[in-house]
């Protein structure tokens, strides 16, 4: 018996996986000359698969053990008593129908193999530690693969791994896949017999790494269940994996022929030979059919993926639909293909062909246009609605152009969704912008402009459905509240101290007005703000009065020493000196000192010559009492010289009459160059606030060189402090200038200019002492534009 020259040791495990019956079965015999191993895996979803699996499997075994054999043909009768099998039980049975089951069967006479399947159960042949073989399924996944549309390795991933093509339990007659040639086994061959449970989830690589780890055929067994049970599948099905080990084969055996098989297929032969033209025409009618209907579902289920919006599916059922088309094309060339029209039905099968690659192209198109949109909506959620509207403008492009199943895909109501989410983009950009905007004006202390912006972003947020955007903002303007009270706190206390100075120190509390003017108006009380431009004006007005008053009682003063009142030029000269030193004039004080002496002189001066004239005439008497002698030429002669002295004292007087002219005169330039100063003051101001900072410089230069004038032709020296103030203000204003004239070259891209710019806004804001807030937003331009200076060409480029 061959059974005791050869050794095969079989060994298998079958479970259910996560499903609640195990529908597979296996079945073997090993007679003294012959041995079968049968595999089945009935289908899970219909009921009586466990019958339909068990009954093939007894079927094949018990035909095998009435006749066997080791031929190709047994297995086929075999192949086809169990179908029979199976039907019979469908039809005896109406709820097993529909029951079916793939079925693998392998026969041996110790020294060879031969094997068939109907289905996806599956035979590797292993050698050496390696697979060497493995056998054919009867499903979609395997005709990619022998289209060259898919790698072997890679059926097991395939969805359509399980949409077989035949199976044990089918209507009509089945076509298994049987092999025709004996493969001669060699010691220690390993058949392994799986369904696809099994294969499914172990990696062909896998079963050979592993078979290298064990030590031997059941550890090997053990480790490969435990894969299955580790697979990352949701669902395992169930599994079944039988291990034939062949440690000693037997002697070669030549292949038994079946001679009443070999004498029915001559007579098959034969007939087919009178018939072949008329069977080759309904074969090639049916198989074209066959193909078109193929073609025909897979477009169908193109356009059925393609409304799901399931592109790469869609792609791959219209790739299948080029397959079934080039499988139309005839063959035939020269005479024969000339007298069947082969060229014509070529080109016309082309046509069609080019017609499906045409909708690959529009479907991938589809393709690329959705993934825009979803990219879009991405980019729109996270607030990045430049990068989102140019997604979204590529999309609508495509689709604008697309005319591919249009309806279906409700292309107009995407392109008008698409026309309100760019619309919603741009808004938003906006939105962002003024909120930008509005905390550049919080750090800069315009807490009016800030809650403006922040209120306006706030509308198009909400109207644009960001509502999450509006509580950060509501907590900003709840904190320029807060703040707006803390300034509010500061400005009235400045009002207070320059109310406090008013009477006291006129420069100061005109400072300390302009800071509480600047705080109102960076809050946006304009009330206020004008309160303190009153303030400051009534200031103004009350110093200048004072001014014109000393002015006027200096001149009033003049005018009486000229009318020979010195003692009335005295009174009023006093209290114009009172009014200057009020107002710290110290030169004007001296000059008054100066005339006050004057009058005082004049007086002594009268009254010495009134006591002369009476000491000249008792003189005169006395002599002419005493000395009658005396002649009255020579009584004349002192007589002239005495008026002499009169006239030259009179001629002095009038000198110092002049003088005081004089200085009336530049008193009233002095006041008038005084009240254009501080107009100019005013108006430089007001230019400073409406940031037209050139002609504000202006004006402030101007009111410090008529300062400086005064100051250096020695009439009003006291005014030092108030040059250096307006040369602190031309600084500070200088500053802004050069920070506004440094954004526009940045805006230019002039970026070494705006560098310059910036640095020299810094250098001013920081000898003026301005604030850290300002001093950083500098600092962050200057940063910003020093970065953009010194990028190389091929840096923007890039």
């Amino acid at each position: 018996m061959r059974k005791d020259e050869a050794k095969f040791v079989t060994n298998f495990f079958s479970e259910a996986g996560t499903r609640s019956q195990n529908n597979d079965y296996f079945g073997y015999v090993q007679l003294d000359n012959y041995a079968i191993w049968v595999i089945s895996d009935g289908y899970d979803s219909e009921e009586g698969a466990a019958i339909a699996a068990k009954l093939a499997v007894e079927s094949a075994v018990e035909y095998f053990m009435l006749r066997p054999r080791f031929n190709a043909a047994v297995i086929k009768e075999m192949m086809d008593y169990a179908n029979l099998k199976v039907k019979e039980r469908q039809e005896e049975t109406e709820r097993y129908s529909l029951m079916h089951t793939s079925l693998l069967i392998v026969i041996s006479n110790y020294n060879a193999i031969l094997y068939g399947n109907v289905g996806n159960t599956r035979l590797y042949h292993m050698r050496g530690g390696y697979i060497i073989s493995q056998s054919r399924d009867d499903s979609i996944a395997q005709l990619l693969v022998d289209e060259g549309a898919l790698d072997t390795r890679d059926i097991k991933f395939h969805r359509q791994r399980n949409d077989l093509l035949q199976a044990i339990g089918d209507f009509g007659k089945i076509k298994p896949n049987i092999i025709r040639t004996p493969i001669t086994l060699q010691e220690n061959d390993i058949l392994c017999l799986t369904t696809i449970g099994f294969w499914e989830n172990v990696d062909e690589r896998e079963l050979e790494v592993e078979l290298s780890r064990q030590p031997d055929q059941k550890s090997w067994m053990d480790s490969l269940e435990k894969s299955v049970i580790a697979t990352l599948r949701d669902e395992v099905e169930n599994y079944t994996m039988a291990a034939v080990k062949v440690e000693k084969v037997a002697s070669p055996e030549p292949i038994e022929k079946d001679q009443k098989s070999f004498w029915i297929k001559i007579g098959l032969i034969s007939l087919g030979i009178l018939l072949i033209i008329l069977v080759l025409t309904f074969w090639n009618i049916n198989k074209r059919n066959n193909i078109m209907k193929r073609a025909s579902n897979y477009e169908q289920q193109a356009d059925d993926e393609l409304v799901k919006k399931n592109f790469n599916n869609s792609v791959d059922d219209l790739k299948l639909v080029i397959g079934e088309y080039e499988k139309l094309k005839p063959k035939s060339k020269g005479i024969f293909g000339f007298f069947v029209n082969a060229n014509a039905r070529r080109e016309k099968i082309q046509d069609m062909i080019n017609n499906v690659k045409n909708r690959i192209v529009q479907t991938e198109k589809l393709a690329m246009a959705f993934q825009n949109i979803n990219q879009g909506n991405e980019l729109f959620n996270n607030g990045r609605y430049d990068d989102a509207t140019q997604s979204y403008q590529s999309a609508k492009f495509a689709l604008s152009e697309n005319s591919y199943k249009r309806d279906e895909l409700n292309t107009n109501e995407i392109l008008t969704t698409l026309d309100s989410r760019i619309q919603s983009a741009s808004k938003l950009k906006e939105a962002q912008a003024i909120e930008t905007a509005g905390n550049q004006a919080f750090s800069a202390g315009n807490f009016n402009l800030a809650k403006e912006n922040y209120k306006t972003a706030s509308e198009i947020y909400l109207t644009n459905g960001r509502a999450d955007y509006v509580s950060s903002i509501e907590r900003k303007i709840d904190e320029i509240n807060e703040k707006e009270k803390t300034a509010y706190n500061g400005a009235m206390l400045t009002e207070n101290r320059g109310d406090l100075l008013s009477a006291s120190d006129a420069n100061k509390s005109r400072e300390a007005y302009y800071q509480a003017r600047q705080m109102y108006q960076a809050l946006g009380d304009t009330v206020k703000t004008q309160e303190i431009d009153n303030k400051i004006q009534e200031l103004n007005s009350k110093q200048m009065s004072n001014i014109q008053t000393a002015n006027n009682l200096v001149q009033e003063g003049l005018n009486h020493i000229t009318d020979n009142k010195p003692a009335e030029a005295i009174t009023l000269l006093s209290k114009a000196k009172t009014i200057y030193q009020e107002l710290g004039d110290a030169n004007n004080v001296a000059n008054v000192n100066k005339f006050i002496a004057q009058a005082q002189d004049y007086i002594k001066l009268e009254s010495q010559k009134d006591k002369q004239l009476k000491n000249v005439e008792k003189r005169l008497s006395d002599q002419l009492k005493e000395q009658q002698i005396k002649s009255a030429q020579q009584l004349q002669k002192e007589k002239v010289q005495a008026d002499q002295r009169i006239r030259a004292k009179e001629a002095e007087i009038e000198a110092q009459r002049v003088a005081i002219e004089q200085e009336k005169q530049r008193r009233e330039k002095i006041a008038e160059n005084i009240q254009n100063a501080t107009n100019l003051e005013i108006q430089a101001e007001q230019m400073f606030n409406l940031k037209r900072y050139t002609e504000s410089i202006t004006k402030y230069t101007e009111s410090k060189q008529i300062f400086e004038t005064l100051k250096s032709s020695g009439d009003f020296d006291d005014q030092t402090n108030k040059i250096e103030y307006l040369s602190q203000k031309i600084s500070k204003v200088e500053g802004y200038l050069y920070e506004q004239q440094g954004d526009e070259e940045y805006k230019k891209k002039n970026w070494q200019e705006s560098m310059k710019k910036y640095q020299m806004s810094l250098d001013d804001m920081k000898l003026v002492g301005e604030s850290n807030e300002i001093q950083k937003r500098l600092e962050k331009k200057l940063k910003k534009a020093t970065s953009k200076a010194n990028k190389k060409w091929w840096q923007f480029w890039k």
